[in-house]
């Protein structure tokens, strides 16, 4: 029997229909499940799916640090990179903190870190840069291994209480090579009870792989034993460090021509070079320089007069002095740089001058635009003292004895005469002082014994420029 779906009472089921319907309370279930589903689908979706990662502080940081090594800034690089791998490890940061190293010359250290990056086992978390730099990593260690020479030691017999150092610093596994830029000096020292101390500089060239045979002999039983070597680093400049060095510079001195005119009229800029032999003693951050030279003062023909003194006092002036000069000079060195091969110094120097050879030279003079031979005719001051010439004798030229004449202090002031000592009444030098403050340069360490210096600085009569070398013993 049929029935309606009008006549079917509430709650009841109903059967499918003919056309495929469904009627009555399964329908309207349906339409509720439908629903849910929808609701569900969607909650999936904005809930559910994966959300883009929020980068740490950390990381931000060593993209930063990246980014600048890979535009070359190592300087900056450096730091940021360093305190991003003191906190959290990664082979790409490492990587690039190795490239700095090797950029900024440090070839020892971008070896090691390479070689520890390149060792790794790849861990959870890891990036793909993360393992593309460890495959770089090992291929710039290998690299850098067959560039970098290296030392080991072999020990001929066994010696008792036997210490080994490399330029000071204690080994403690000889038979481990250690490396060291190319053409570097590297300083091998050796001792051992009742045995004598050696002590050898060797050089060690690109690529070579050294093994040193230490081989001691038997030591004087006279002899007290050799002082043990403060395991501290070396180098001038370091901390409880000290060095000497033996030098050769070139120092001028300029009298500037508005301080030689600061007591008269007339004068010339003045440029009187020199050269120093040097022995410097570099102790901790401070270099004493002991320095004896010699400066020339020679000085073409030039007027002067003193200050407030009529024109008719213009004279002549020229000097051939020769002169020694005696100095010390206590400079504190800056290191601009992580390396400390090149310093920044300041200071002053002392010390004493000695003009041994030469004379200086006074003639009268007269204004060449003169008038000969009409002495009371009025003429007017000379507007450059240029225009002054050396007179020929008394009123020589005629006309001219207002300028050259014999009845002053100056009466004898002719060609050929040379001004005495400042001992003699005159004022020609012949010991005089010497001070420099203040005293600045610029010190770089071009090889491992050599130094490069530059200095400038203020004298009590002008300024004085510098520049040596000088060699560590």
């Amino acid at each position: 029997m049929s029935a309606n779906a009008s006549d079917a009472p509430p709650h009841t089921k109903v059967e499918l229909g003919a056309n495929g319907c469904f009627y009555g309370g399964s329908r309207r279930r349906l339409e509720r499940a439908l629903a849910l589903s929808s609701f569900l689908l969607a909650f999936s979706f904005v809930f559910l799916l994966p959300r883009p990662a929020i980068a740490a502080p950390i990381d931000v940081k060593a993209r930063q640090g990246i980014t600048l090594a890979k535009r070359g800034n190592c300087t900056k690089a450096v730091p940021i990179l360093e305190e991003v791998e003191l906190e959290r490890h990664r082979p790409s940061t490492a990587e690039a903190l190795a490239g700095c190293y090797a950029a900024q010359g440090e070839l020892v250290r971008a070896a090691e870190l390479y070689r520890v990056v390149g060792a790794e086992k790849p861990v959870r978390g890891w990036t793909r840069d993360d393992h593309n730099a460890k495959y770089r990593s090992k291929k710039k260690a290998a690299e850098l291994d067959a560039r970098l020479p290296s030392i080991k030691f072999k020990v001929s017999e066994d010696y008792e209480d036997l210490e080994i150092e490399l330029d000071g610093r204690p080994v403690t596994s000889p038979n481990e090579p250690r490396q060291f830029m190319p053409d570097a000096e590297v300083t091998v020292t050796a001792r051992a009870k009742d045995k004598k101390e050696i002590e050898e500089t060797i050089t060690l060239s690109e690529g070579e792989r050294r093994v040193y045979i230490i081989t001691l002999e038997k030591a004087d039983p006279k002899a007290p034993p050799p002082p043990k070597k403060d395991s501290g680093e070396g180098g001038a400049g370091g901390s409880g460090s000290s060095s000497i060095a033996l030098g050769a510079r070139f120092r001028g001195m300029i009298i500037p021509k508005f301080l030689m005119n600061a007591f008269g009229d007339g004068g010339t800029t003045l440029f009187a070079p020199g050269g120093d032999l040097t022995l410097t003693a570099a102790l901790s951050d401070v270099d004493i320089a002991v320095s004896v030279g010699y400066s020339s003062y020679r000085m073409g023909e030039v007027p002067w007069k003193p200050s407030g003194r009529p024109d008719t006092e213009y004279e002549i002036l020229q000097s051939d002095l020769q002169a020694m000069l005696a100095t010390v000079d206590l400079l504190w060195n800056i290191p601009l740089d992580r390396l400390g091969r090149v310093s920044f110094r300041v200071g002053g120097g002392i010390g004493v001058g000695w003009a041994f050879a030469g004379n200086l030279y006074r003639t009268q003079a007269y204004p060449e635009s003169m008038l000969a031979g009409d002495p009371y005719r009025a003429q007017p001051m000379p507007v450059d003292p240029s225009e002054y010439v050396k007179c020929r004798g008394p009123n020589a030229p005629v006309g001219t004895f207002r300028y050259c004449n014999q009845l002053d202090k100056d009466a004898t002031h002719y060609s050929g005469y040379t001004e005495p000592s400042w001992f003699d009444g005159g004022v020609r030098p012949l010991v005089f002082p010497w001070v420099t403050f203040p005293q600045v340069g610029i010190s770089w360490r071009i090889a491992p014994r050599w130094t490069l210096d530059i200095d400038g600085g203020l004298t009590i009569s002008g300024f004085m420029t510098a520049a040596g070398l000088r060699y560590e013993l």
